[in-house]
């Protein structure tokens, strides 16, 4: 009898600690993204650990269901979407990370998962040595209450050094318009005089699904390049792989070969092949905003809007310049010199 009350007394101690293995800790329902979620959330706890049991033990306590995406319903190119845009949504936790997976699985099983973009595959040609050093910026408003994000806006940039990456103030500096403003307000119903609301800048490389924060260290407006400070924190980091070979303007000649990159109307990687049109100053080309000595390019390479800040490559992928402008003229391409990187950095 009792070795059988032994045996009994050691079942209650062992058996709620299996359930909470079986129901969040083991086998396919706990996730590595899961995980890393969790990880993401007990960061700043004393003792990780515990916190991260705690978590697990209130999110099975609350009702919840780890979502799984390997179960056979959906594809893996459908997996492989779902798990790329919920990276960011660990930064809010184990909840938000979970959440995410279980819209982006109900849209794939009803069809509309890639309905806007599609994730690009690498490309197995020389531009993907470039694309390792571009990356793709989105500008988001985040509701650090609610735990959500908006983003308003998208654009390109390069890096330049082992911390630092070029790109233009514009997409840098940049704010929710009016009706960007409007939306949030009428639709995600969040309080806007909130102390909570901060504009985020993620960065992606063109070839990668990592997100990583980024903030501007140096900046001249006048010349629309400001520099942005890579801040790499536990699994939100990129690869650093730098271009840090600078071709000067007085160097440059019309009818040279011309390589843009970035991600113009939300295509991630796009690039595009032309010539030097012309070249020549602010004052010259009547750009109005910029200081009278800032050079520019005009060039063949098509872009649009969300090339802004993207590298303009020689034929030796040398950065010439920064994609910044685009009009209704001709000469609709337009690139400022990267000789203004170069002095921002001195």
């Amino acid at each position: 009898m009792n070795l059988f009350i032994n045996i009994c007394l050691r079942l209650t101690l062992i058996l709620p600690l299996f359930l909470l293995i079986s129901c969040g800790d083991s086998g396919s329902q706990l996730s590595k993204g899961h995980r890393d979620a969790i990880k993401i959330q007990c960061e700043d706890s004393s003792d990780p650990k515990a916190c991260g049991l705690e978590v697990r033990k209130n999110f099975v306590e609350e009702g919840n269901e780890f979502v799984i995406l390997d179960d056979g319903e959906i594809s893996k190119d459908q997996i492989k979407k779902i798990k790329f845009e919920c990276i960011r949504t660990k930064k809010f936790g184990l909840e938000s990370y979970n959440d995410c997976l279980g819209q982006y699985k109900i849209a794939a099983l009803d069809g509309d998962l890639f309905k806007d973009k599609m994730i690009p595959k690498t490309p197995k040609s020389n531009i993907a040595k470039l694309e390792e050093s571009v990356v793709y910026i989105e500008m988001v408003l985040t509701n650090f209450t609610k735990k959500e994000e908006y983003t308003f806006g998208s654009g390109s940039g390069v890096i330049i050094s082992n911390k630092e990456i070029a790109t233009n103030c514009h997409v840098a500096l940049a704010e929710p318009s009016k009706d960007n403003l409007k939306t949030i307000k009428e639709k995600l119903n969040w309080n806007m005089s909130s102390d909570d609301l901060d504009i985020l800048l993620w960065i992606k490389l063109l070839n990668g699904e990592d997100w990583a924060n980024a903030t501007v260290s140096k900046k001249a407006e006048g010349k629309d390049v400001c520099i942005l400070k890579h801040n790499p924190k536990d699994l939100f980091k990129v690869s650093m792989k730098p271009i840090d070979k600078f071709v000067k303007f007085k160097k440059l000649k019309k009818g040279s070969f011309v390589r843009a990159m970035g991600s113009p109307g939300g295509l991630i990687g796009h690039t595009s092949t032309g010539d030097i049109q012309w070249l020549g100053d602010a004052t010259e080309l009547g750009a109005r905003g910029f200081d009278d000595d800032t050079k520019f390019i005009v060039h063949g390479a098509k872009i649009h809007l969300g090339s802004s800040g993207g590298p303009l490559f020689d034929k030796d992928g040398y950065i010439i310049g920064l994609n910044t402008l685009i009009s209704d003229t001709a000469a609709e391409n337009i690139a400022v010199s990267s000789d203004h990187i170069k002095d921002l950095l001195n």
